[in-house]
């Protein structure tokens, strides 16, 4: 469920930290799970630039995770 959200969080809310897009979802993850979801989407080709810090994640979807969230968005998937 999580992984779903996410992709549609990014898709809405491009350039804001994954930790955003989880408070503004309301989606209760701790670093060490958004981390491994973000390498989890990287893996899948999903997301790309992405960059960790201390404090926050940011990443990109790229075409294919485009592509997936607006499908899950639409309902498709």
């Amino acid at each position: 469920m999580k992984f779903s959200k996410f992709l549609m969080g990014m898709c809405l809310n491009t350039g804001e930290s994954m930790q955003a897009i989880a408070r503004n979802l309301g989606i209760n993850i701790n670093s060490q799970e958004l981390n491994a979801l973000v390498s989890k989407f990287e893996m899948e080709g999903l997301v790309e630039k992405v960059q960790r810090t201390t404090k926050e994640t940011i990443a990109y979807l790229s075409p294919r995770g485009n592509e997936e969230a607006r499908l899950l968005i639409e309902g498709v998937a």
